[in-house]
């Protein structure tokens, strides 16, 4: 379980007590660690399978497959380090915590969970907006509806992304996670578990399209329901990252908007597709299915505007409701939209996309 930082600046005391010369603390901490950073540390939860590492089918997907920010970092000698968590959000959060990381793709509930308990970071580019879950039965199992799950064994791993949706379609039925029989389980995990019916069913993403082919069905899922059914997920980096190496920051998101305008274009579905194909080593099924009917310029617009921010506000009251998430934040300071905004100017993309009110209506 993952544990706030405890007294962040005692660190700082400790070395006053140790004599640290006043000059050096009195230089500005960001030229410090501007000079120090050779390596950029990015963690992820790991989508892939067959031995292929990924982040499954996203923005950061598209960076990671065409190895841009390797690329953009050459030059300067600076590594660009990958690392995939099977343990998704919760197991990127102790990372973060541990300082391994400097940036961190993570789902909303993920995300909101660990800044609520203190986790010092930035949000800093929004990597997917409004993607769908879905409900996966063992076979022969039948279930038509939401409230048809009562009773049973359902495995949802918890601290993610997707136990907020889960929640939110048990209360339109009538139930809450008391009514069924919860297991917590990680991905690989919980997808052998349904096709060996060790469960009744397992909730999550589109990689458990994967699993038709082994007698799983897939007979629900949120398209179509709306706002507090979706996921969104972002790019954020710790302060220390963000503050003491903002030109390095800059030049990260510039690369994840360049991928934001490629996958945007409708004639580059069928190339996007294969790119999460080949990236993630899952079929071409999986996101074939999940982008079907998805207006791709809305899905991957990485604008920090009032619609997304309103989500994630909706993300926090409705973990305050379910007790997903014990205390609250502001989330709108949370987010540092100045860095999408630098890279729409490099990039001259500033009519690319349109925002959004908090409604979800564009101004």
């Amino acid at each position: 379980m993952f544990k706030p930082l405890q007294n962040p600046s005692g660190w700082l005391r400790r070395s006053l007590l140790l004599g640290l010369a006043s000059t050096l603390l009195a230089a500005p901490f960001a030229l410090q660690a501007q000079t120090q950073a050779k390596v950029i540390r990015i963690g992820a939860p790991d989508f892939g399978i067959a031995g292929k590492p990924s982040p499954g089918g996203g923005l950061l997907a598209i960076v990671h497959h065409n190895k841009w920010l390797e690329e953009e970092f050459a030059k300067d000698g600076v590594k660009v380090e990958w690392n995939f968590f099977r343990g998704a959000g919760p197991a990127v959060a102790e990372a973060l915590a541990a300082r391994q990381l400097d940036l961190v793709s993570l789902g909303d509930l993920a995300s909101v969970i660990h800044k609520s308990r203190g986790l010092p970071t930035r949000f800093l580019f929004p990597s997917g907006r409004d993607s769908h879950s879905y409900l996966a039965t063992a076979p022969g199992v039948v279930i038509k509806d939401w409230a048809d799950l009562k009773g049973r064994k359902v495995a949802v791993l918890k601290g993610t992304a997707y136990q907020r949706p889960f929640d939110n379609l048990l209360a339109s039925a009538g139930l809450t996670e008391k009514d069924v029989k919860l297991i917590n389980m990680d991905w690989p995990g919980s997808k052998a578990a349904v096709v060996a019916g060790q469960v009744d069913a397992t909730f999550g993403g589109a990689d458990l399209f994967v699993l038709k082919d082994k007698g799983v069905g897939i007979p629900l899922s949120t398209k179509g329901r709306g706002a507090g059914y979706t996921i969104s997920s972002g790019l954020l980096g710790t302060e220390d990252f963000v503050q003491g190496s903002p030109q390095l920051t800059q030049r990260v998101v510039r690369q994840l908007v360049r991928a934001a305008h490629w996958a945007s274009q409708e004639a580059n579905r069928e190339a996007l597709i294969k790119l999460y194909t080949d990236n993630s080593g899952s079929p071409e099924a999986v996101f074939r299915n999940d982008l079907e009917g998805e207006n791709l310029n809305a899905r991957y617009s990485p604008l920090v505007d009032e619609d997304f921010v309103a989500n994630y506000q909706g993300v926090l009251d409705d973990g305050l409701k379910l007790g997903l998430v014990r205390q609250g934040f502001d989330v709108r300071n949370w987010f540092e939209p100045k860095f999408v905004q630098q890279a729409l100017k490099e990039l001259k993309l500033e009519q690319q996309w349109k925002a959004r009110d908090a409604q979800g209506k564009v101004k």
